[in-house]
């Protein structure tokens, strides 16, 4: 297969399509499928803490953060086809869980997955820390963590483009990515500081970091390579003709008191490492 035909095939765009998919999906199950809505709410009843589980289903999703004043300690607007389960349990360290009840029929959630009309938005509260289960659907996802605390944040990334935002907090992050197909962007914030754990699946990855940030990364590319900026020192390792492995720091990585672990081990696709301009 040459390089023009691959290209072809993952440029692939369904994004005009949603009509023509939910009516092959009608066909399929023999009756009319209708896009539901519900608005849901957990309040915060002096929760300290909390465990937030979410399997995102197909479509858009997006997970961010509440006013500081809400009521509330997690807020979803959802527009979906079949059934979910939302659950709350708990006392002062609640536990919160939002999933697709039930599976689609093999190879309709892809088709489907890029329906405008099918959209997951949800919202958790600010200043209560959070342990956090996320599994992406299929579609575009963004999760904004920046305005967030996490003690814990555990990724499955499902088919589709990927942003992850990890949060601005003082306390150091733990934070784990387990890669599906498509495109993964990280951004960590300036002043943040903490462990980040990448399982490549199929597709690109990104990390953004600020200019001054001291970071470590070791990186076993896979079926890949590794790009990085200038000034990074390459401490061990040495490139394969199938891809890149080894250990690479900033500069002043060991004498700064905040510092960024990245352990990425590929699967296909190459990483990228690259700065932002820090406000």
């Amino acid at each position: 297969m040459d390089k023009q035909k691959r290209k072809v095939e993952w440029s692939v765009d369904f994004e005009n399509m949603g009509d023509r998919f939910r009516q092959f999906f009608s066909d399929m199950m023999g009756e009319e499928v209708e896009v539901k809505y519900a608005e849901l709410a957990a309040p915060r009843d002096g929760a300290t803490s909390a465990r937030v589980e979410i399997d995102f289903s197909v479509g858009k999703a997006s997970l961010s953060a509440l006013a500081a004043d809400s009521d509330n300690l997690f807020e979803a607007k959802i527009r979906y086809i079949g059934e979910y389960e939302f659950e709350i349990s708990g006392g002062d360290e609640r536990v919160i869980s939002l999933r697709q009840k039930g599976r689609f029929p093999s190879g309709i959630a892809k088709l489907i997955g890029d329906n405008k009309d099918l959209e997951w938005d949800i919202a958790l509260a600010p200043n209560t820390p959070y342990q956090l289960g996320i599994k992406g659907g299929i579609g575009e996802t963004d999760i904004d963590l920046s305005n967030l605390l996490a003690d814990a944040i555990k990724l499955e990334t499902g088919v589709g483009k990927v942003g992850l935002t990890l949060p601005a907090q003082a306390k150091a992050f733990a934070a784990s990515i387990n890669g599906g197909v498509g495109k993964t962007d990280v951004s960590i914030p300036a002043g943040a500081s903490g462990k980040l754990k990448i399982s490549g699946g199929v597709g690109e990855v990104t990390v953004s970091v600020a200019a001054d940030a001291a970071l470590r990364l070791k990186a076993n590319a896979g079926l890949g390579k590794v790009n990085l900026p200038d000034g990074f020192v390459h401490i061990k390792g040495e490139n394969n003709f199938v891809g890149v492995s080894g250990v690479w720091e900033s500069a002043h990585f060991a004498e700064a008191e905040k510092q960024i672990l990245v352990d990425f081990d590929g699967g296909v696709g190459s990483f990228s490492l690259q700065y932002f301009d820090a406000l």
